[in-house]
Parts: C-alpha cells; structure tokens; sequence
C-alpha cells in the first residue's frame, strides 16, 4: 500500500491551503494520465464509493477518516483503488492494487448484500459524521479542568479558559498558556457537574462498606469475644472512610463523564462513567496485541 500525504506547512494558514491543493492537482493529474478508465466495482456502490457504502460493505476497514474512493483500470490490465483519507493535517491518500480476478470477486461479494436502508443510512451518517475539534472547543465553558499533551510529549493541566485564533488559552499553576491547535496530540475535557460529588461520596462510601466487612471478617475468622466485635468494624469503617477520602481524586479522574479529542486521528470521544472504561479496556487490550505481535 503506498500512502501519499498532503505535505503540511507550517507558515500562513493561506499559503499552506494554496500549498495542499496544488499536491492535491498533481496527484490527479498523475493518475489521470496513468490509469485508465473507472471501474465500477458494483451496481450496489456505483463509480465512486463514499463513507456509507465503505462502512455497510465493510470496504477499507483499516483505513481511518475515510472520505471517498475509486477504482481504475491500469494499462498492465490491473486495477487500482484511489482512497482519499483526511488527518489533523489535511488530506491523505492512499492506492491499492487489484487483479482483474480480485476486483471481479470483491464485486461479487458486494452484489449479494442489500444496499443499506434509510435506517442504516441516517445512523452510519450520524456515528460516522466528521466532527472537527474546533467547532467543540468554541463550545467549551471557561473553568473546567483539561488536559492538554503536546506532539513533543509536554504535559499541560489546568483550568481550559478560551479558545481563540487556532489557539488555546488555559491556567496552569497561576500561569497563562497559549497553545496552538497543530502542536495538540491529545486533549480531555472534564465537565463540571453533579456526577463529580456523587462519584466522591461513592468512593468514600465504599471505602467505609469495605473496612466495616473487613472487621467482621476478622471477628470471624479469629473469634473475637462478643463484647469487643464491634471495635474492629469501628475501626475499619473510620480506615476505610479516610482511605476512600484519599482514593477519591484518582477515582474521580478515571470514572468523571469527560470529552477526549485526539487531534492526530481527528477522532471526538465523548465519554461517560462506563464508555471510560471501556475505552481504557480497549486500549490496554490494543497494546497486549501489539506487544504479542512484536514477540512474534
């Protein structure tokens, strides 16, 4: 697979939009003069295929921010898929290559499956509708806490303030940061609401649940006299209250509804209590298989 992307600089806004669309002139232009006519790879999807054909058909699964494709018959009597793809930093495009007999096949595996419904229509367009972050940001409320982790890896906290001229201004330790958008990696967003108390009083409460269980355990186990078993269910309600009060802050953070917007994937995760954790799963389960990959 040969990827070919928009070069990205780094001067005027102007100059760099100018700079894309002459790459994006060429790579046409280039494969214009070398392929040959469209294919149609099925009645189903038609000469061009877009974001609910690729999703309904399951086409180019690994390819991210999928905007558009095609397919051209070259002169060695080959085929070739033209992606077009889009980051944080513009348009990405993409070839694939064919044999007749494999194109003929992946047209036949398209032809037996029904072309979608408006149902499935209306929600692959609002699952799969780009978002752009910084549409979001201008949204966003001053004072609520974010987190910011640059390209390099630096590591702002603070209080996310506004949102202005492609940059972002936050409080962190009394100091103001202006951060522009092409330097983010990774920011989250956590808003202020009831859930953040109601998460604490949760931990605490189960810290204090745990430490009154853990003296009555102990009372059985070691057959404490009757008339001191309630000393240590005391006293582990009282630990467990204190370490629960403790713990509170760290459960707050993973567990707290919070916005995750990866700049680098131009993906937009909202993210309550459970999708946290699901999404924390998922990308633990993701560096097992890479890592068990790399022993392989």
């Amino acid at each position: 697979m040969i990827q070919i992307k928009a070069p990205y600089n780094a001067g005027l806004f102007k100059q760099m939009a100018l700079l894309r669309l002459v790459v994006f002139s060429l790579v046409v232009e280039s494969i214009v003069l070398n392929a040959g006519e469209v294919l149609v790879l099925s009645d189903n999807v038609g000469a061009e295929i877009d974001v609910i054909e690729k999703v309904h058909y399951r086409l180019f699964t690994d390819i991210n921010n999928f905007k558009s494709a095609q397919f051209y018959l070259l002169p060695n009597d080959s085929v070739m898929a033209y992606i077009e793809s889009w980051d944080a930093d513009g348009p990405v495009y993409y070839q694939r290559y064919y044999s007749l007999y494999e194109f003929y096949l992946l047209g036949e595996e398209i032809s037996k499956k029904d072309s979608p419904d408006q149902a499935e229509i209306e929600f692959i367009q609002h699952k799969y509708k780009p978002l752009f972050a910084e549409d979001l940001l201008r949204q966003l409320n001053r004072n609520h806490y974010c987190l910011i982790i640059l390209n390099n890896k630096q590591v702002y906290q603070g209080l996310f303030l506004k949102y202005y001229d492609r940059m972002i201004r936050i409080l962190d330790n009394d100091q103001f940061y202006d951060i522009a958008i092409r330097s983010i990696r990774t920011l989250k967003y956590w808003d202020n609401t009831k859930q953040m108390r109601i998460l604490q009083w949760i931990t605490i409460g189960s810290g204090v649940a745990i430490g009154f269980g853990a003296g009555q355990v102990i009372n059985f186990v070691f057959n404490i006299p009757a008339k001191q078993t309630g000393i240590l269910p005391f006293a582990g309600m009282i630990a467990g209250g204190v370490l629960g009060y403790e713990a509170a802050p760290f459960v707050v953070e993973k567990l707290r509804p919070k916005t995750v917007i990866e700049f680098r994937k131009s993906k937009i995760k909202r993210l309550d209590s459970i999708g946290r954790l699901t999404y924390t799963f998922k990308k633990l389960k993701g560096k097992i298989w890479r890592t068990r990959a790399e022993q392989d």
